[in-house]
């Protein structure tokens, strides 16, 4: 990848690529700061065990990305590319999946809602279980296909390997809601699948994201574009 040897400007224009091409391909996509939403201000008080979720986290609320900071986006553009091709495979699930996508990833805790139901019987209080640090396999598929673009793409920018540490902690710490606090079987899962992407055993979205930013780059890097 040519990306070591590209200007600030020419990264500026690979990621800005890269930003057109997903908004071509998912209807409505946007990056925003969240300081401008309301929305996510309102979920920073929900979501009181994420720390500085306004200021670390990005969040994606299909099709918008909500980002801590503009000046960083457009500062660090190795930052905004691995973000952006994150984002992207949760807004490619999210459209191939509808509102499944968004019952997996808040499941189970979303099924405290129905705790609501009480009056109808105090029965439906146990729901309220739900709401418990209980394990999320439908947000840690989602996180994991995210994740491993993450690694794909550092090593695709850097030829480093990504801090895989990092990684395994965003699935036993309050960061996600504990969705997989399973250490050491996580840790061996990321570890397998970042010497699948130095082989070139790359799943169809991998693929995908490795041939578009290599076009990219390669096109800014010779001036085709």
């Amino acid at each position: 990848m040519l990306w070591a040897k590209l200007t600030f400007a020419q990264r500026t224009k690979v990621r800005n690529l890269l930003e057109q091409w997903i908004a071509q391909d998912i209807p409505g996509f946007e990056v925003l700061e969240k300081k401008q939403s309301l929305w996510m201000k309102i979920l920073s008080k929900i979501l009181f065990f994420t720390p500085n979720f306004m200021d670390r986290f990005v969040t994606t609320f299909y099709p918008k990305v909500y980002i801590p900071s503009r000046d960083r986006w457009e500062k660090n553009n190795y930052y905004s590319t691995t973000i952006l091709l994150h984002e992207y495979v949760h807004l490619s699930d999210r459209r191939r999946l509808g509102l499944l996508f968004n019952f997996l990833y808040l499941s189970p805790q979303i099924l405290a809602v129905f705790a609501l139901l009480y009056p109808v019987s105090p029965w439906f209080l146990l729901f309220l279980l739900a709401a418990l640090p209980i394990p999320s396999l439908g947000r840690t598929w989602a996180e994991i296909r995210g994740y491993r673009m993450s690694i794909a793409t550092h090593y695709w920018l850097t030829g480093d390997k990504y801090n895989i540490d990092f990684v395994v902690n965003q699935f036993v710490s309050s960061n996600y809601y504990w969705m997989f606090p399973f250490k050491g079987w996580i840790k061996d899962f990321f570890e397998r699948e970042y010497e699948k992407i130095k082989r070139e055993e790359l799943s169809p979205e991998l693929t995908k994201m490795r041939n578009l930013l290599t076009s990219y780059t390669h096109s800014v890097y010779n001036n085709l574009i």
